[in-house]
């Protein structure tokens, strides 16, 4: 029998601290002037709203050059809490979003460079000077539909580099009429999305849509109703409150935007689809931020592999032993970093040890995730029984 004694045990994580997680980097490009800290086309990497009001990023910055650079760090931050990292660049007033998204530009493309690849959803913000007048063509200014394109490339390109990233972008100039707005459920550009809704009329508060990204696991919804509403008190389309009618405009035409609950109080995001097709496996931001994940962790498992020796059968096949560690620690992978902690429903992989490794030296895998589902409507049958 033990001596008499006392224990003590400590609970950790009662005051919500933010854990950090690779999954949520994000990055935010946006037009702005410099500061005496903060010269255009540099990136900076922060943690904190301090760290970026220490920049010269203030109120008083956003008020001088109504740019809302300051609205929008803030609004990430009072999602994301402070020690989320987001990486931030300001560009000239004068390039607008095609040329900030286009790959051959140093603009996002610096941005997601110098982050090294840690930039996993990247929202790009249009704050023009004071007096520009842009060309609203089907709802929008016209540079937001360019830049979808742009934005797709610069997505393709960094997904070929085993560095994907969303891309996310402001829908600026709405003209307030859903029925004018291209319908981006019959894009094909399924890594962009376009964010119509903020908390000032007039303004898209992407820095509200990237603190949620980053807050939340890559199988999570934004707009998940459990999560609570968005800590916000107030929120426009355009220049209208949101209405059932007005976000389900918006919904139906593929957009990211507010709403509200019957008998929930507060503002909630509608949902995360993306410019693609209804049939595309990634025409939602969840499903590709899954992707995205396991496109990094099978180049990190498999990378380690190259130009090491390989066991081969008589025939100069892959041997069959071979074949299954090559499954395995994939799979081990992918069940440890993403089945263990809820973001998908399981993996598996196969390799046909029938390939000619002796000739071709390479080996071909086949591996398939199963994601979590989503429930996007719910169906009651009610009504009343005689007996039960």
């Amino acid at each position: 029998m033990a001596l008499p004694s006392i224990s003590i045990t400590v609970a950790n994580g009662g005051l919500g601290q933010v854990r950090p997680s690779a999954d949520g980097v994000v990055g935010l490009v946006m037009n702005g002037v410099a500061t005496a800290n903060l010269a255009i086309g540099v990136a900076k990497q922060i943690f904190s709203l301090e760290e970026a009001v220490a920049l010269g990023l203030t109120t008083a910055y956003d008020s001088t050059n109504a740019v809302k650079v300051y609205e929008h760090i803030k609004r990430f931050y009072d999602v994301a809490g402070k020690g989320s990292e987001l990486w931030v660049m300001l560009v000239s007033q004068a390039v607008n979003l095609a040329t900030m998204c286009d790959v051959g530009n140093v603009y996002a493309k610096k941005l997601l460079d110098d982050a090294q690849g840690t930039i996993k959803v990247l929202g790009v913000v249009r704050n023009p000077a004071s007096g520009y007048v842009g060309t609203i063509s089907s709802g929008l200014d016209v540079d937001v539909y360019a830049a979808i394109t742009n934005a797709q490339n610069l997505g393709a390109a960094y997904a070929a580099l085993f560095q994907p990233v969303r891309i996310l972008l402001d829908g600026y100039s709405y003209n307030n009429v859903a029925a004018n707005l291209n319908d981006l459920t019959t894009y094909t550009n399924n890594r962009v999305g376009v964010l119509i809704g903020g908390v000032a009329t007039g303004h898209n508060s992407m820095g509200l849509l990237l603190g949620k990204v980053a807050k939340i696991q890559v199988q999570r919804n934004i707009g998940r109703v459990k999560d609570g509403a968005l800590p916000i008190s107030t929120a426009f389309i355009g220049n209208s409150k949101p209405t059932l009618a007005i976000s389900t405009a918006l919904h139906n035409k593929g957009y990211i935007t507010l709403t509200s609950h019957l008998r929930r109080a507060g503002y909630y995001f509608n949902d995360d689809r993306m410019a693609a097709l209804p049939t595309d496996d990634f025409c939602f931001l969840a499903n590709g931020r899954v992707l995205d994940k396991v496109i990094s962790i099978a180049y990190d498992t498999y990378v380690n592999e190259l130009l090491d020796n390989v066991d081969l059968d008589t025939n100069g096949k892959i041997s069959v032993g071979q074949a299954k560690e090559f499954e395995g620690i994939i799979k081990n992978a992918i069940n440890t970093l993403m089945t263990a902690e809820g973001e998908i429903s399981g993996v598996d992989a196969f390799i046909d040890h029938n390939q000619d490794v002796q000739s071709t030296g390479k080996v071909c895998v086949q591996l398939r995730v199963q994601p979590l589902g989503t429930l996007r409507e719910i169906c009651v049958d009610l009504g009343f029984a005689k007996s039960l």
